[in-house]
């Protein structure tokens, strides 16, 4: 850059100074006539004070570029030197967590397995157990009881008490648990997804399920309100949840609740849902969706256990609680966890 500069102004120069010598108008006399000579002399001589100009305007110009560059080359020693006084100055800590702070949640937890499995080569199972696509529950309390026994019938129901991000409450139902499985993993905005009874007509089945289906609003202020679901037509189904490959609307139903204009950020819901099953069928069963902290499981067959003189024995599939199966004697069971479930963790009561 430097060696272009230096060869515009040594040309300048020497323009300057050769149309201001004898040589022009020596050369064009010879070569035509000596008043053309004359006359090419007189227009160099108004030509010079132009490249005089030129050569003062271009050297301005060049001052302020270094000068300009001067300023830019000591602002980037001074932040580099800056740089090297917090390299030297920063604790482990401080760098550590910038470094957690930068890095994506997956790349975090992959590192974390490849250290722990490293001769595992899929880890993605993992990663999705704890990055969930489906938006965390905090503060669960999950009750299931069986309120009434009838000629082998077991009446059922569920509570289901949670803090979540204000918005649509949407359940879904199906008659198929490959369905309902499939619903889950490809709308991961669902709340729920149940498998109604094929014993019913699937159009019965959901009339009467939408009828049972209760959700409460608890605000930090005012009176607990029951939150109104509404169905959706089959036709708008696809505007609200993507359909697993396989399935067409008339596969599902979708019921959806609007919090979104609650006050506060995170709501205090309760939700139930009741169903019957016959005594046949010998179990009972909740498990997590989704990640969520989990306050209290309770599992209350009191009236199995009193009423039919049936015994109970009640399995959790929890890291933290015995894994050998434990005995209700009375029917009724609360684990009290206060910690975080990933999906697929729960509890199965057996008779």
């Amino acid at each position: 850059m430097r060696s272009r500069v230096l060869i515009y102004f040594v040309t300048l120069l020497a323009t300057i100074a050769l149309i201001n010598t004898p040589v022009p108008r020596i050369v064009v006399s010879a070569v035509l006539t000596p008043e053309a000579g004359e006359a090419v002399a007189r227009s160099l001589t108004s030509i010079t004070k132009d490249l005089v100009l030129v050569l003062l305007i271009s050297l301005y110009f060049e001052w302020v570029r270094t000068r300009e560059q001067g300023e830019l080359l000591r602002g980037i020693d001074r932040k580099l030197e800056l740089m090297q006084e917090d390299a030297r100055t920063a604790s482990a800590p401080a760098i550590r967590k910038l470094v957690l702070d930068t890095t994506p949640p997956e790349e975090l937890v992959r590192t974390a397995l490849d250290r722990h499995i490293p001769h595992s080569a899929d880890k993605s199972s993992f990663v999705s157990m704890l990055l969930s696509a489906s938006r965390p529950h905090h503060d669960v309390s999950v009750t299931l009881r069986v309120d009434r026994v009838e000629e082998g019938v077991l009446h059922v129901s569920s509570r289901y008490e949670l803090m979540m991000p204000r918005g649509p409450v949407m359940v879904a139902a199906t008659s198929s648990p490959v369905h309902a499985a499939a619903l889950a993993s490809s709308s991961p905005e669902l709340f729920e997804v149940v498998t109604l009874p094929r014993s019913t007509p699937f159009e019965e089945a959901v009339r009467i399920f939408g009828e049972r289906l209760e959700c409460y609003v608890e605000p930090t202020q005012g009176a607990v309100r029951r939150a109104h679901f509404r169905k959706v037509p089959s036709s708008a189904l696809r505007k609200h949840i993507s359909l697993p490959i396989g399935m067409v609307p008339s596969d599902v139903s979708l019921f959806i609740a609007d919090l979104s204009q609650e006050s506060t950020e995170m709501v205090h819901v309760r939700h139930y849902y009741r169903w019957t099953q016959t005594i046949g069928e010998h179990f009972l069963f909740w498990s997590a969706g989704r990640p969520m902290f989990v306050r209290t499981i309770t599992m209350d067959l009191r009236e199995l256990v009193q009423g039919n003189q049936r015994e109970v024995f009640v399995q959790p599939f929890l890291d933290t609680v015995d894994s050998l199966v434990l005995d209700a004697k009375d029917g009724h069971l609360m684990l009290r966890l206060d910690r975080w479930l990933v999906r697929g963790q729960g509890v199965v009561a057996i008779w």
